[in-house]
C-alpha cells in the first residue's frame, strides 16, 4: 500500500485554499500568480483526486459544499502546520545558530536578562531559546541543548549544574512590612503554582501547624506566581533561582530566612558530538560562567 496515497498535490491544495475562501477562481487565480482557466482545472482534478465535488458552481461565483466546507478546514490546518514547520528552520539556516530548550519559566526569570551577557562572551552565536516545552531528543530534533529541571542530570549527556532548586516566601516590600512573623502568612492572601512542594510544606518546614486552608490564586506556571507576587497580589513561595532578579531589582523581597530544599536543580545537558561546534561549546561556557 502506498502511504499517503489520499494526498493531492501541494498546488491543489493552495489552489483550493484560495479558491474556497474567496470563493471565486478568478480571484484565486490572481492571487496564486495562475490563470482561471489553470485553477478551474487544478479544481476539477482535485475533485477527481478525491472524489467528492467541493464546489457548487454559478458563473464566476462559487460556493462550498458540505464535504468542500469539511475538507477546508483540513487543509487550511494543513498548510499553516507546513507553513509554521518553514518559519521554524529560518534559525538553521543562520551561521551561529544555536538551539536551546528551557523551561518557560526559567528562560524568562534567569535566561532572558542574561542574553546580552551571551552575546557580549560568544559574538558569533546567534541563539534560539525554544520554549515549547517538546520533550528533549537529541537523535531527532535540532536541538544543541537543554536546560532540564530534575533530581539528577539524565544518564549518558553531557551535563552542567546550573542551580539548586529552594523555595521561600517573596512579596512586595509593602506587603512584607505588614509580616512581621512566618505564623502571619496563616492569614495572609498566598499565591500558588504546580511546584510538587507548596505552602503545606513549608509551614512543617518551618515548624508552623497550618489546616492546608489556603486562600489566593493558583498558577500553572511558577513565572505568573512571581508575577502576581510582584504586581501585590499575594505571597509567593517562590524559587530563590527564578526570583533572584526581581529580589536584587527591589521587586520583591524575601519575607523570611526560612527556605524549603526541592532536592531538585537545573542542569543543562548537551552531546559531545553538539559540544564539538565552536558556537555551541562557546555558549555552554557562557553557562557555566554564568553557574
Amino acid at each position: 500500500m502506498v502511504k499517503y496515497r489520499h494526498i493531492p498535490p501541494t498546488q491543489f491544495l493552495k489552489g483550493f485554499e484560495a479558491a474556497s475562501r474567496l470563493e471565486n477562481f478568478s480571484r484565486a487565480a490572481e492571487e496564486l500568480g495562475l490563470t482561471q482557466s489553470a485553477i478551474s482545472h487544478q479544481m476539477r482534478l482535485l475533485e477527481g483526486h478525491i472524489g467528492q465535488k467541493l464546489f457548487l458552481r454559478s458563473g464566476r461565483e462559487v460556493r462550498l459544499t458540505d464535504a468542500g466546507r469539511d475538507y477546508q478546514r483540513t487543509v487550511r490546518r494543513c498548510l499553516e502546520l507546513m507553513e509554521e514547520g518553514y518559519r521554524r528552520l529560518e534559525p538553521y539556516r543562520k551561521p551561529g545558530s544555536v538551539v536551546i530548550y528551557a523551561p518557560r519559566d526559567f528562560a524568562r526569570r534567569w535566561l532572558l536578562h542574561r542574553l546580552p551577557s551571551l552575546r557580549a562572551a560568544a559574538p558569533n552565536c546567534e541563539p534560539w531559546l525554544d520554549t515549547s516545552g517538546t520533550p528533549v531528543d537529541f537523535e531527532t530534533l535540532e536541538v544543541d541543548m537543554a536546560i532540564v529541571y530534575a533530581d539528577t542530570p539524565p544518564e549518558g549527556r553531557e551535563s552542567l549544574l546550573i542551580a539548586r532548586d529552594v523555595l521561600s516566601p517573596v512579596a512586595t516590600a509593602e506587603r512584607s512590612a505588614r509580616l512581621r512573623l512566618p505564623s502571619d502568612l496563616l492569614h495572609a492572601t498566598l499565591v500558588h503554582d504546580e511546584h510538587p512542594l507548596g505552602w503545606a510544606d513549608w509551614f512543617r518546614r518551618a515548624g508552623i501547624g497550618a489546616n492546608g486552608t489556603w486562600t489566593g490564586t493558583n498558577f500553572s506556571d511558577s513565572d505568573f506566581a512571581l508575577a502576581a507576587a510582584e504586581l501585590g497580589q499575594g505571597v509567593a513561595l517562590g524559587s530563590m533561582t527564578l526570583a533572584a532578579k526581581a529580589l536584587a531589582d527591589g521587586a520583591l523581597k524575601q519575607l523570611f530566612d526560612h527556605v524549603l530544599e526541592t532536592g531538585r536543580a537545573w542542569y543543562a545537558i548537551s552531546t559531545a558530538e553538539r559540544l564539538a561546534d565552536t558556537d555551541i561549546r562557546d555558549t555552554w561556557n557562557w553557562l557555566r560562567a554564568q553557574a
